[in-house]
């Protein structure tokens, strides 16, 4: 048996909650929180007052007005959604440890193993919630249904006429079809099988399975499966995240770098307890730092999960013995991101960091003396501009699974930064193509004795600001190597690199 907990119109709800002078009015909430006035938006929920004057969801704002000139439209409150939502679980935590987080406003119960003295508790607790609700003129009532499938008692619990009771599956058959859409953002044929005269779930049941895949897909056979109950899917349980937040406050301010420390070791022996009963490991560390007069923040990302509090020291005593803090530290707190520890056997022929705690060492000197957005690992962009990269944190790329296969390339071309200017001799009375003849200036001076070009790349060209062009030629010089000559715009020339 499994259980689904639904709160109806929970966004509607949570705002009300925010503005209960508002209850006795027709309100509703928009699908997009815009700033500019534009009737065509469409209405995300409405309160029961809204729905009794015809209004519907989806509806959009300029003809919800014209049905009802009273509809007052407030603000979406995510944080009050969020924990509503987090009290529901809490609520369905004291039935069964096995819950779901299926939606913002539905969770899902297993109950196969709870005793009948369990569900019938369960019932009258959801009864009591919604008449205390009630008590108090609030809308975050909370609805349930019971299935012998998740997916069943989701479809109950989402349709009025089969909540707050056990559905069989007549119940499920006299749904509309419409309730597909709500399980699936990509149920784009379902405006299909309306085409074809379904208007209930029962319908769509009886029609033949594999006749839905071949004409509709796979999705459809799924879903074939989840109204005839064939499918009976594991919940994909939810585990609130336990904090590893630790703060200490100082009676007095702290002013030498040997007290941090202190404290800091003291702290990691704490973590690195805490981290053993659960078998983790870190991964980052986000320190902070309390100040007389403001506050610091830095965030350390390991290359490989660590528990060691020795090894994670090292990273913090780095970054501390770089501050230059503007006044004295009142407060010090760090939590950890967790990873699981990295259990694997060496390699001979693989690449991996002997001692990670280093790099993790290294990297923090490199931060406090360029600046954490100065230290990383260049990844070249999907361009054609040559050097175009983006720099991709060193941890990251450190972590990820490295191949042993060599590149397959040609001759390297090893560049060079910067770019050598030159003088180069060429006809400028050449119709079609700029042709080079001799460097004239330069490590390699001569005349041209063979090239292979132009090669003409350019790029952003919709942008003036951006936008660029070169002509390129790999070109042989007497006593010299393949070089890759490159003119840009103003005759400018310049020595790319060296072949080889």
């Amino acid at each position: 048996m499994f259980a689904a907990f639904h709160i109806p119109d929970l966004a509607i709800a949570a705002a009300l909650l925010e503005r209960p002078e508002q209850c006795d009015r027709p309100c509703g909430i928009l699908r997009e929180a815009t700033g500019r006035d534009d009737g065509k938006i469409p209405l995300l929920a409405l309160n029961d007052l809204a729905r009794g004057t015809g209004v519907m969801p989806g509806w959009q704002l300029n003809r919800a007005l014209v049905r009802c000139p009273d509809l007052v439209v407030i603000d979406r409150q995510p944080k009050h959604e969020e924990d509503i939502l987090t009290e529901m679980l809490e609520f369905a935590e004291i039935f069964t440890p096995d819950v779901e987080r299926t939606s913002a406003d539905t969770v899902l119960l297993d109950l196969s193993t709870a005793p009948a003295s369990t569900i019938h508790h369960l019932v009258a607790s959801v009864c009591d919630r919604h008449m205390k609700c009630q008590r108090r003129s609030q809308t975050a009532a909370t609805v349930y249904a019971l299935a012998h499938t998740p997916d069943l008692a989701h479809f109950a619990a989402l349709e009025p006429s089969t909540r707050n009771r056990c559905v069989t599956m007549e119940d499920i058959d006299a749904l509309p079809l419409a309730l597909l859409e709500r399980l699936d953002e990509n149920a784009a044929c379902v405006p299909l099988l309306a085409l074809l005269g379904l208007r209930t779930l029962g319908d769509f049941r009886k029609l033949p399975r594999q006749e839905l895949i071949e004409r509709f897909g796979s999705v459809a056979g799924h879903w074939h499966d989840l109204v005839s109950g064939k499918t009976c899917r594991l919940l994909k349980l939810h585990r609130p995240p336990e904090s590893l937040l630790q703060s200490v406050d100082f009676d007095d301010p702290v002013h030498s770098a040997e007290a941090l420390l202190f404290l800091f070791n003291r702290l990691l022996h704490v973590l690195a307890a805490r981290l053993a009963v659960r078998h983790l490991a870190v991964g980052a560390l986000h320190i902070h730092l309390q100040l007389e007069q403001g506050e610091l923040r830095r965030d350390i990302h390991l290359p490989e999960p660590l528990s060691d509090p020795a090894a994670l020291l090292q990273p913090i005593q780095t970054f501390i013995e770089s501050l230059k803090l503007p006044s004295p530290v009142t407060g010090v707190g760090f939590d950890a991101s967790t990873a699981f520890p990295l259990s694997r056997q060496n390699d001979w022929t693989g690449r991996r960091l002997p001692h990670p705690e280093r790099w993790a060492d290294t990297l923090a000197r490199l931060e406090a003396l360029l600046g954490t957005d100065r230290v990383g690992i260049p990844k070249p962009l999907a361009l054609h501009r040559p050097d175009a990269f983006e720099l991709r944190d060193a941890t990251s790329v450190v972590n990820e699974t490295c191949s042993n296969n060599p590149p397959v390339c040609s001759i390297p071309l090893r560049r060079f930064r910067p770019p050598l200017k030159i003088a180069v001799a060429f006809d400028p009375k050449a119709q079609r193509e700029l042709q080079p003849l001799a460097l004239l200036s330069g490590p390699h001076c001569g005349e041209v004795l063979d090239q292979r070009g132009p090669f003409f790349t350019s790029g952003n060209h919709w942008d003036p600001a951006l936008s660029w062009k070169r002509l390129e030629w790999d070109i042989q010089v007497a006593g010299a190597p393949l070089l890759r000559l490159v003119w840009l715009p103003g005759d400018q020339w310049q020595l790319d690199g060296i072949y080889g």
